[in-house]
């Protein structure tokens, strides 16, 4: 091994994010286009899903009925997240690469992998 070579180490951890609550009218969403017309937790979510979540076209039709605010803070668009968990207080799964710094390998973080401890 003449070239340069480099070590770097690397580490994967996972976070979960949500958005603050955001209380549901159902019986202002029974007024909307589409109606919503379930009865159960499991129903309303598929509405939401279906049509309301990051649905900017929902709003604006709705948003009369259901509230210009209330009714685009629901399709979740342009949120403010706060991590509630993240593994690294517990663990996080680290290793060493050995390589050499390369641009074109974007989805390495631009480090060319020739070895590593990770499986």
């Amino acid at each position: 091994m003449s070239e340069k070579i480099y070590v770097r180490k690397c580490e994967r951890y996972t976070l979960w994010e949500a958005t603050r609550p955001i209380e549901v009218d159902v019986e202002k969403l029974r007024k909307c286009e589409p109606p919503y017309d379930g009865d159960s937790p499991e129903e309303l979510l598929t509405y939401l899903n279906d049509h309301v979540f990051n649905n900017y076209d929902w709003s604006e039709t709705n948003g009369e009925v259901y509230g210009e605010d209330q009714s685009y803070d629901l399709t979740f668009d342009d949120v403010e997240t706060e991590v509630y968990s993240d593994t690294r207080e517990k663990y996080a799964e680290d290793w060493l690469d050995v390589g050499v710094p390369n641009d074109e390998w974007r989805k390495m973080g631009g480090f060319e992998v020739f070895a590593s401890t990770v499986e």
